[in-house]
């Protein structure tokens, strides 16, 4: 077996070098056919590789062209250029009507509260105290003044002002331990007082009631209201509402834990009482 494979490695090279001394030996034109006939041989499959690099190329050219930014298309672009421009302007109005909306919400309410108001725009909010102060564009020169109560747009206490300026002023929110007022159960007008958490809640609208009678019934879903003590809030307005509630240490008093009705970190718009 190893002598017929032997002998055939012969036979073939000895092939190959006849071939190369006869081409040598050949005249240039007899040269030239011979090299045309065995490229022959080979054409389909050349030509078979040159389509399919064609295809491959048409196929680049044609998934990287954009029908819609293609210069032979300018129609087509355009209109989905309109379409974009529609679907902007029915989101910008669908937002003006919003605000608008809540504007007018706001001045029906301010006609029927006995207090005289300035409404203020919410425009900043304190870095390292984010949940319990707030920068409203309105100062002193609109008849803003220290300590007046601050409400949402609804009418809910949000919380006071605690520093003014000619043009801007700060206002200190509900759930801040600066802002304390005199509050009352709605329902069985027993008085307290709001204060923030004194330990560290993940609810930055909820705050506790505290000194309450130990022989009322405080129960979950009872409304709380200022109480006008103290001349600091006028009476009524909302506050929040009792989640739950506990006996104090020594035993003197009720806590209850409250739920204020204004979101804190949602304030667009506020209203200063400047006469109540």
């Amino acid at each position: 077996m190893k002598q017929f494979f032997y002998r055939s490695q012969q036979t073939a090279v000895g092939a190959v070098l006849l071939t190369v001394f006869l081409l040598l030996l050949l005249p240039e034109s007899a040269r030239a056919r011979l090299k045309s006939a065995i490229g022959g041989l080979f054409l389909p499959v050349i030509g078979v590789s040159t389509v399919g690099q064609s295809m491959v190329q048409s196929l680049g050219q044609a998934a990287s062209t954009d029908p819609v930014n293609s210069p032979n298309n300018p129609a087509l672009g355009q209109a989905v250029q309109a379409e974009l421009a529609v679907a902007d302007m029915k989101l910008e109005n669908a937002q003006l009507r919003a605000e608008n909306h809540r504007l007018r919400e706001a001045v029906a309410w301010a006609q029927r509260i006995p207090w005289k108001s300035q409404l203020a725009q919410v425009v900043g909010r304190d870095a390292f105290n984010w949940w319990r102060r707030i920068k409203l564009n309105q100062g002193s020169d609109k008849g803003v003044r220290f300590n007046q109560p601050v409400i949402s747009m609804d009418g809910q206490l949000v919380g006071r002002i605690s520093e003014v300026g000619p043009r801007t002023s700060w206002a200190v929110l509900a759930g801040d331990p600066n802002c304390r007022f005199s509050a009352l159960i709605k329902e069985s007008r027993n008085q307290g007082g709001i204060v923030a958490p004194r330990q560290f809640n993940s609810d930055y609208r909820v705050v506790e009631l505290t000194y309450l009678p130990n022989d009322v019934d405080v129960r979950p879903g009872q409304l709380v209201v200022t109480s006008g003590l103290g001349g600091a809030f006028p009476k009524e307005i909302p506050v929040g509402m009792v989640e739950d509630s506990w006996l104090s240490r020594d035993g003197l008093y009720i806590e209850a834990r409250v739920k204020l009705h204004a979101d804190l970190n949602q304030l667009e718009e506020v209203r200063v009482l400047t006469d109540y």
